[in-house]
């Protein structure tokens, strides 16, 4: 759908979206996944889903351009990104993006359950197929896994028994990854390489095709569109180094700025024109934390939590007790205290957003977002032991209240607080307990996975299946069920953000606004 076509549609539409407020970070204004619009949800979709208002132009996403989220002021589109592009080079790299295009992934297990395997795959009849051969999968796996194995390697191993004999031997996905990144000269100095390596003369062929002649450049960039119709207002570009898909942080704005994460740098622009105001090199890269802006200062994990002036980008401090590179941090404000509270690698971490010294530490960690609600924080944690924790502030001292202890594959998604009730829209799972005691009132098996969810008017919008659709489920724990389910193929690992009653949501390749409001009938 082109720009014109979008106006003609959104004519069409009676003006009573709510405006008034802003998504303007990740998990909006507050950090808390909850839109602060007064707004009425639409609880009945069109066959086709909610109405596509208008799409942007062609902006990469994964290993072109991130998994970073949309943001907006209101009537500004923000979205920041590694923009990759390739270009012909005499040199080859049997680089990560190579490997994953040849499925060749790594087997993190036991060197004895991995012999089994093989022997397993390799003895496999050829007329074991179809549902049957599935069927024997899953008893293989749940004889010579553990659960924690079977989340994290299960389809992995299932693909190889399904490629039987064609599988790529174990050997040479670990000499590959042994050599990952390294430059090869020439395309001559690639296929030396693989002559002298125990290969067989297909996996050999196999290779040299498979590695391109074609490099990775980037540049920094951050683009603005138009919230009514998603045109470009302006794209600034910085020049900056390949760092693949780990670069995928969100922006912020606030007082007519926007800061930004690139491959190694935090900066900040004008919101208006996209002019640089300032340029601060960052001591590692990759970076998927997003910014948090707070007080005059921004905040971002980068190898450590710093603390950056928002005026001039002068580092005011760093913390090196927060650890990482994808948590988010956020502010907790309870009985007169302020915090920036963020997860480490194994914990969560307090800290006094003035000098950013340690306040408390505990059991947390991953690349959760805390959230809070007056003295209560809730942590949804990385360690199989702690799962969602939630801890109380009284009397100058953090406590842990409940938690609810869990395996799941990911733990990524950030909760969600409403009415006295924690959820937890992700890690595979619809979860609702009583935020005073942790008591669980539902929990529901579904298909929720890296995504953080939004709540408005009641209601919880959430990615199911890796973004392929969007689901309206009702907040109310008596019931707690899907509402509504659309088909949208939204970006993996990206959130929406809801501005008023309209939802941006970043797709593989581009943005789209959808409206969500009740739409009269013309």
């Amino acid at each position: 759908m082109n720009h014109f076509k979008s106006l003609i549609l959104v004519s069409l539409i009676p003006y009573f979206y709510s405006f008034g407020n802003s998504w303007n970070q990740w998990r909006g204004e507050y950090r808390n996944g909850e839109s602060s619009s007064k707004i009425k949800l639409a609880e009945k979709w069109p066959p086709q889903g909610p109405l596509l208002l208008w799409e942007s132009g062609e902006i990469p996403s994964q290993d072109y351009g991130g998994f970073g989220s949309v943001i907006s002021n209101s009537n500004q589109v923000f979205l920041s990104l590694v923009w990759h592009k390739d270009v012909p080079t005499q040199t080859r790299t049997i680089s990560d993006l190579v490997l994953r295009k040849m499925g060749v992934r790594k087997i993190n297990l036991p060197p004895e359950i991995i012999h089994k395997l093989e022997d397993a795959r390799l003895s496999l009849s050829p007329r074991l197929r179809g549902s049957k051969l599935d069927d024997w999968i899953d008893v293989w796996i749940k004889q010579n896994l553990n659960l924690k194995q079977s989340l994290s390697m299960g389809d992995l191993l299932a693909s190889r028994f399904k490629k039987g004999k064609l599988a790529m031997p174990i050997d040479v996905i670990n000499q590959l990854h042994n050599i990952k990144n390294t430059v090869f000269p020439s395309q001559k100095a690639l296929d030396n390489w693989l002559s002298e390596q125990n290969f067989s003369d297909s996996i050999k062929k196999k290779i040299s095709l498979e590695v391109p002649p074609t490099k990775q450049v980037a540049e920094d960039v951050v683009i603005s569109l138009n919230l009514n119709d998603g045109s470009v207002l302006w794209k600034t570009s910085l020049k900056s180094v390949p760092t693949g898909r780990k670069s995928s942080s969100t922006p912020c704005f606030t007082n007519g700025k926007v800061y930004a994460v690139g491959s190694e740098r935090i900066y900040c622009l004008d919101s208006k024109k996209g002019v640089l105001l300032w340029d601060q090199k960052l001591p590692t890269s990759q970076i998927a934390s997003s910014i948090l802006a707070h007080d005059k200062k921004v905040f971002v994990l980068a190898g450590n939590l710093r603390a950056y002036d928002q005026l001039d980008g002068t580092l005011i401090w760093e913390n090196n007790s927060v650890q990482g590179k994808t948590a988010s941090p956020s502010v907790w404000q309870t009985h007169g205290k302020t915090f920036i509270v963020c997860n480490s690698s194994k914990n969560v971490v307090v800290v006094d957003p003035i000098n950013g010294k340690t306040f408390w530490e505990g059991p947390g960690g991953g690349s959760s977002t805390p959230v809070s609600e007056e003295n209560l924080l809730l942590v949804h944690g990385k360690q199989e032991e702690v799962g969602l924790i939630a801890y109380e502030y009284e009397a100058g001292v953090i406590q842990e209240l409940w938690r609810i202890p869990k395996l799941t594959r990911r733990t990524d998604s950030s909760p969600i607080l409403a009415n006295g009730h924690a959820y937890l829209i992700g890690a595979g799972m619809r979860l609702c307990v009583k935020l005073d005691s942790g008591e669980v009132i539902r929990k529901i098996k579904a298909k929720h996975d890296i995504s953080s969810p939004i709540l408005a008017d009641g209601k919880i919008l959430a990615y199911e299946i890796n973004g392929s659709f969007l689901m309206m489920i009702d907040s109310d724990p008596n019931h707690f069920k899907a509402i509504q389910k659309a088909k949208i193929n939204a970006l993996k690992c990206t959130s929406p953000s809801l501005i008023g009653s309209r939802l941006l949501v970043r797709k593989q390749n581009k943005i789209v606004c959808l409206e969500m409001g009740e739409i009269e009938k013309i």
